[in-house]
């Protein structure tokens, strides 16, 4: 089949995305949307006010996939020049915080700048999404440590007070005389302060290499990239991964304290990380198979049937050693 001829960018992104100030520029934007957006469109109807608010928030998590056009196109030292920018733009909207900033440079900007610059070598692929997730993972417990650190507590005491409002909030609700409600919310509300982070970090791990891959895309689309053309659909994180997630689970039932904390979440973390390389699988077969509106059923199911993501785990974990891929015909994009 010929290969599709390259196409030209458009002059506004040609501008946006070859010059430091307006990439920089675009990124406060994006990062900000969710903010001033709904604020911009107080007084006008509720539905408007939700949709701006959708747009705003999709447009955040775009964010790390502009990184990555970025990167791609300009290179490593152009993107961590527009990140720096970016980051102190944060910095100075947000009344000189260096928080905002901060968050901005290492989030948002360097971690996705580096799994889009690993793109570029052999099995980029595989190397882009670990990297990743290494660092979303380290970043988290980095934000907890410290937190804990400043509120003179634990782990899990730090992220029990970050949910307390919340929680707080919907007990005031429930009338006293509720007591089965009352004692589900306080159970929905253990299980939560005991997965939080690892939730965390997992989500941005899907949102952000999803990122990456759009990124890709759309770099391939207009002729700048030049890197792994692996398809996603390879996803394999190694038996390193695997050998962890056993340890991990076993910290988790036999440790203690901060120690146990950590192993659950972070166990969270790997074990979603196995699920995305089974749901990899899954759709390898029914793909190669021609189950096209299987796939769909599947993605379906794991939404709204949050169990069903044990499943996919455990082909993970088997997909490490058994290579499953290899045996379909076919593996496509």
């Amino acid at each position: 089949m010929q290969e599709q001829a390259p196409q030209t960018l458009p002059p506004v992104a040609s501008l946006l995305l070859t010059h430091r100030l307006p990439c920089a520029a675009l990124i406060l934007v994006m990062l900000s949307t969710a903010i001033w957006m709904p604020v911009l469109l107080q007084g006008m109807p509720s539905f408007i006010i939700v949709l701006s608010a959708l747009i705003g928030l999709s447009l955040h998590v775009l964010t790390p996939a502009l990184v990555g056009i970025i990167t791609l196109g300009g290179g490593i030292v152009f993107a961590g020049q527009v990140v720096v920018l970016a980051a102190i733009g944060a910095s100075v909207l947000s009344g000189f915080s260096l928080l905002p900033g901060l968050v901005t440079l290492i989030v948002y900007g360097l971690l996705p700048l580096l799994a889009a610059a690993a793109l570029a070598r052999q099995q980029g692929m595989q190397q882009s999404a670990r990297y990743l997730a290494v660092g979303l993972g380290l970043t988290v417990l980095a934000g907890m440590i410290a937190g804990a650190i400043m509120q003179h507590t634990g782990l899990r005491e730090f992220v029990a007070q970050l949910m307390l409002p919340v929680f707080d909030e919907t007990q005031k609700q429930v009338p006293a005389s509720e007591v089965d409600t009352l004692q589900v919310l306080n159970q929905a509300q253990q299980m939560m302060i005991s997965m939080l982070p690892g939730l965390v970090a997992l989500s941005m791990w899907f949102a952000w290499w999803g990122d990456l891959v759009l990124a890709r895309n759309f770099a391939s689309r207009y002729g700048f990239y030049r890197g792994d053309a692996t398809s996603p659909l390879a996803l394999s994180f190694g038996k390193s991964a695997a050998y962890l997630f056993l340890v991990l689970l076993l910290l988790a039932n036999l440790a203690a304290g901060d120690v146990q904390y950590v192993a659950i979440n972070a166990s969270i973390m790997v074990g979603g990380l196995m699920a995305a390389q089974g749901i990899a699988v899954g759709h390898s077969w029914l793909k190669a198979k021609g189950m096209m509106l299987s796939i769909s059923m599947m993605y379906l199911m794991l939404f709204i049937w949050s169990f069903m993501i044990v499943p996919f785990v455990i082909v993970g974990l088997m997909d490490i050693w058994f290579d499953f891929r290899r045996k379909i015909p076919a593996v496509g994009g």
